[in-house]
């Protein structure tokens, strides 16, 4: 396994280098869509949130060919299962060990947006490495035995803004609907930009894994994987220099893939301090309740 192991990564270092430079990726382009208001009636009402709670999100990189990524997937559920509805967690299989590497991996989990976090605003092919709340910014990436002190100094901060999120799957239409409140309890300046992102749990498929018996695990559960950001990369700007009390409601329908499973998905919206700034705050929500 450790020479097939080493072919790969030289053939996923070519597949890489046809897809972008060794180290940055242009920002994807994603054309957004209008919320269908003729076909699903007007967006819902958000009541302020009684009690301001900062959120956290956790980027985990990894891949498919990545031996102790499973390790930071474990550190993940233990994470989500202490905090609850306090912390989203996106897997974002993207750079060299995430190609696809037939029969092995026969399959392609990247995303442009992925390839564009990992490669450009990380700026390094590495992993298992994770952002907690892009703090102190979007290039700085944590090892999995660091992540529980990073979202506990995270989930201590006072937020700036509240975000809630609703979201439905219309398979009639085959579509999905993400509506998105946010609310500022303080001033701030700047750009603040919204991001809008699906993921997929529940998807078997080969993963190795250095210390299991075997290592190369077939059938391998793979959870959280990022499917796409529907407001594209770094998201919309959505608030400009905001004020406290200000609030907003964004609303789209976008286009669905038949390839994901909706009882699957959840959606992840998020506010980011410009491009590649922190994470200001973060809803989500399983696309079918």
């Amino acid at each position: 396994m450790k020479s097939n192991r080493i072919l790969n990564f030289l053939a996923a270092c070519f597949a890489v280098s046809l897809l972008a430079s060794c180290d940055e990726v242009e920002q994807p382009i994603v054309e957004y869509g209008v919320y269908r208001s003729d076909l699903y009636g007007p967006a819902p009402v958000f009541e302020p949130s009684s009690i301001p709670v900062q959120r956290v999100l956790l980027e985990d990189f990894t891949g498919h060919d990545c031996g102790n990524c499973p390790n930071g997937h474990l550190r993940a559920a233990e994470l989500l299962e202490t905090y609850d509805e306090n912390i989203a967690a996106v897997a974002i299989h993207a750079g060299s060990l995430a190609a696809p590497l037939p029969p092995e991996y026969p399959d392609d989990w990247r995303t442009p947006e992925g390839q564009y976090y990992l490669l450009t605003q990380v700026g390094q092919d590495i992993m298992p490495k994770g952002r907690i709340n892009r703090r102190p910014g979007a290039s700085t990436i944590f090892s999995p035995s660091a992540w529980a002190a990073q979202v506990a100094e995270a989930i201590a901060e006072q937020p700036a803004v509240t975000m809630q999120v609703k979201a439905d799957y219309q398979a009639t239409n085959n579509h999905w609907n993400v509506h998105v409140f946010s609310e500022w309890l303080q001033g701030a300046t700047g750009n603040y930009k919204l991001v809008v992102m699906l993921t997929e749990s529940g998807i078997v498929a080969p993963q190795l894994f250095y210390g299991n018996n075997p290592e190369y695990i077939e059938e391998y559960d793979h959870e959280h994987m990022l499917r796409i950001t529907g407001t594209g990369a770094t998201g919309l700007t959505v608030f400009t220099n905001p004020t406290a009390g200000v609030s907003d409601l964004e609303s789209y329908t976008f286009d669905w893939n038949s390839a994901w499973i909706a009882d699957s998905c959840e959606v992840i919206a998020f506010l980011t301090d410009g491009d590649n700034g922190r994470v200001m705050n973060v809803a989500k929500t399983k696309l079918v309740q």
